[in-house]
């Protein structure tokens, strides 16, 4: 791959990673461990490329796999043995206000006699706040610990100046699991989509996308409302339709899995120049849909 595919690519894969890593973050998800995700999500990619293209597929060493990703082949070994979703990062990774807050609920030296965390004065050179920082954070700056602990709502300043734990975990995002699990579903399958038609240009699986990059806001409401009025009867009809009973495999027969998926997008609007007319093929909209399988 050149230069200029590997820039393409890198931007587009950072162009994905802003909006995923906002969620780290609110999940409180530091860099560390996301590190830590990222050399799973290698060693499980490169390991699932077969060697020797037309004939028998072969799973790679870990030496090939080191070779390919850029990390060791220890690192390698102990992801595939170990075959751990979720990589262990050393504790100095997490985030500073995590660790604070966890040593909080745990430290005894920062607990009540009833194992519950100490309401805290700010200041001072033992069971205080800035105590708790120095020794958890290896920072005595206090002030932007206690500012995004208290921005999550994991904290609470009292009236006297105290401190006072009101939560255990420092993650802001409050849905539930499975709500989390069908974003990381959704996000693979639709990349997995739009990846198979790079790889398969003769063969692609519909992808469309349909846009206005300059709407009027005030005609949003009602254009929101008609295509998710819209969408909604043509996915109730899909569903209808690969759902059918005469179409599902009976349990213990070959089986694979195909859908559609669906969605509105808003964002700001695109403040580039308008483009030259004679070098521009295609219309502003295009339609967004995607099949996998």
């Amino acid at each position: 791959m050149n230069d200029g595919l590997k820039g393409a690519v890198r931007a587009a894969a950072l162009r994905l990673l802003e909006p995923l890593v906002k969620l780290l973050l609110d999940a409180g998800v530091g860099v560390g461990d996301f590190i830590g995700l990222a050399k799973v999500a290698y060693v499980r990619a490169a390991s699932g490329r077969s060697k020797n293209g037309g004939r028998e597929a072969q799973r790679p060493t870990a030496s090939q796999i080191a070779v390919v990703t850029g990390m060791t082949r220890v690192e390698v070994a102990s992801i595939l043995a170990t075959g751990e979703a979720v990589s262990r990062t050393a504790e100095h990774n997490r985030p500073r206000a995590e660790r604070v807050l966890s040593a909080w609920w745990t430290d005894p030296a920062f607990l009540t006699p009833q194992g519950e965390p100490a309401i805290l004065r700010m200041r001072g050179p033992r069971r205080s706040f800035v105590a708790l920082c120095k020794r958890y954070s290896g920072d005595q700056r206090a002030a932007p610990i206690l500012e995004e602990l208290s921005r999550v709502g994991a904290i609470r300043r009292l009236p006297d100046g105290r401190v006072q734990a009101l939560s255990r975990t420092y993650a802001t995002v409050r849905w539930d699991p499975e709500g989390i699990a069908a974003v990381g579903e959704q996000l693979a399958e639709h990349c997995a989509t739009l990846l198979a038609n790079l790889e398969q240009p003769t063969r692609p699986r519909l992808a469309r996308q349909v846009v206005n990059a300059r709407l009027n806001p005030k005609y949003a409401p009602i254009l929101i409302r008609d295509i998710e009025s819209s969408l909604q009867v043509q996915a109730d009809g899909l569903n209808d339709s690969l759902n059918d009973p005469l179409h599902t495999a009976e349990p213990g027969a070959p089986a694979m899995r195909l859908g559609v998926g669906l969605y509105v997008y808003e964002g700001p609007a695109e403040d580039a120049a308008e483009p030259d007319t004679d070098r521009q093929t295609a219309p502003r909209g295009h339609a967004r849909g995607k099949r996998r399988g």
